[in-house]
């Protein structure tokens, strides 16, 4: 059975523009693979490439060199793009592979499939460096490649076996227009973090990376035991989106309009055990990681709870690995220690980009305006859009106003005081005692064991 991708219709018109241009073109195609249907969402051209195309940062370059040939394709230059992307995606939306328009017929030539296939590779690869980022399509290593004639406007699309050295299978992909918009459902969550992690210095300092790696990994196995539940309601694995939309939609008596979107929450199972020992260990500090992560994906409304579940926990792991990204580049110093005994930081918030009917995100800095948005998503997306498109209410800054004490007091006991409030997560680095911030954070993950036992130690003395 031939494989099928619908895409809107807005994306033929977008490569037509390429093609009547006659230029090379690269870019990556953007979408969604449920069990019911592959959609794609957009096509987004790969910026030109800059001087340094070994550097994430070479993206804020201002110096383009023109494309003259597809052999002078970076494969570095588009793996860079797709990592960039990536980052702006809602859960369960991937890069299902590239888009080129040429005069050269790219499955035919060898020389140019060879490059294509390289690309492929490459960026596949260089996906896959960071798990938390959900780069790549779990458990499938097929990319697609559609290619438009800037000669004949002939649209041609494949799909290949990436990784699988020299057995890599090529197959036909039968690519389709939806003439209407495709419409789909919204799920919004907001997961509450409040976490305390220890810092342990190693012979080479604190680095920030390695403890934001620990926390994503502690985050990833929490998350991934949570419970979804849909309005208070914990549904069917297997029963479609539309149908629960479809039985809200007459429960709230609104016979003419689906609601926008539904509200989902994700539960963590309780296990009330206590482990037989403890263990104690020293360290020299610890994080307090603080805040709510706001969640929006959209889903093909055939997709089941199951799939949905999936995105919203790929969504939120995916939000937290690309600000951890993004804060530690913008670091002067990787150390985590700092000179004081307090630190606040503020990683950056969400926000949400139109995208054709559904949202990408982008993410601001503390200070930063609406306005960078539009930058991102120009260079990134090749998308117009205004300050007006951007929605930055999903998350507000945080409320620093509980940690203004701290500056001026750090033994104050306010030390542990948390913001109640505030849509945006943050961190607090604190150089204290070790020993009492671990027995706290047993003791309050323990806290029924450690009654019992000195229950039992008090009943037999």
């Amino acid at each position: 059975m031939v494989r099928t991708v619908y895409s809107p219709e807005y994306c033929l018109q977008y490569l037509e523009q390429y093609a009547t241009k006659e230029v090379y073109v690269i870019g990556l195609i953007l979408g969604q693979v449920t069990e019911s249907r592959e959609n794609v969402i957009h096509l987004a051209r790969t910026p030109d490439e800059k001087n340094d195309a070994s550097s994430e940062a070479s993206y804020a370059s201002e110096k383009p060199e023109p494309l003259r040939t597809l052999l002078d394709i970076s494969e570095t230059w588009v793996a860079d793009h797709a990592k960039h992307v990536t980052r702006m995606l809602p859960g369960g939306v991937f890069v299902l592979g590239i888009f080129i328009t040429s005069d050269e017929d790219i499955f035919e030539d060898p020389n140019y499939f060879s490059k294509v296939k390289s690309v492929l590779n490459y960026t596949h690869k260089a996906l896959n460096s960071n798990q938390y980022m959900y780069g790549n399509i779990p458990n499938s290593n097929e990319k697609l490649i559609l290619h438009m004639s800037t000669s004949t406007k002939v649209l041609t699309c494949k799909s290949i076996e990436v990784d699988v050295g020299s057995k890599m299978s090529i197959k036909p992909v039968e690519w389709k227009f939806l003439p209407k918009p495709q419409q789909w459902q919204r799920l919004d969550c907001y997961y509450d973090f409040d976490e305390v992690y220890p810092v342990l210095v190693k012979n080479s300092g604190i680095s920030v990376k390695h403890q934001f790696q620990q926390i994503l990994e502690s985050a990833h196995k929490t998350i991934e035991l949570c419970v979804m539940f849909i309005d208070g309601e914990l549904k069917d694995a297997s029963e479609p989106l539309e149908q629960v939309f479809k039985k809200r939609k007459i429960i709230i008596k609104r016979a003419t309009d689906n609601p926008k979107s539904i509200q989902v929450s994700l539960f963590v199972p309780y296990e009330n055990t206590f482990p037989e020992t403890v263990q104690y260990s020293e360290c020299d500090g610890h994080i307090h990681f603080s805040g709510v992560v706001a969640s929006s994906i959209f889903m093909y409304p055939k997709a089941t709870i199951k799939e949905a579940t999936e995105a919203v926990k790929q969504d939120i792991i995916r939000s937290l690995a690309s600000r951890f990204t993004m804060h530690c580049d913008a670091l002067i110093d990787d150390n985590l220690l700092p000179e004081e005994k307090i630190c606040f930081n503020e990683p950056p918030r969400r926000v949400l980009v139109p995208v054709g009917t559904s949202y990408f995100c982008d993410y601001l800095f503390p200070g930063e305006a609406p306005a960078e948005a539009l930058v991102s998503v120009k260079e990134l997306l090749d998308l117009q859009i205004t300050e007006a498109d951007v929605v930055c209410d999903i998350e507000t800054p945080a409320d620093t106003s509980e940690f203004d004490a701290l500056d001026r007091d750090a033994s104050s006991e306010e030390l542990l005081a948390t913001p109640q409030e505030a849509s945006q997560f943050m961190y607090i680095t604190g150089i204290c005692f070790a020993m009492f911030v671990l027995i706290v954070s047993i003791f309050i993950h323990y806290y029924d064991g450690i009654v019992t036992c000195l229950s039992n130690f008090f009943s037999k003395s």
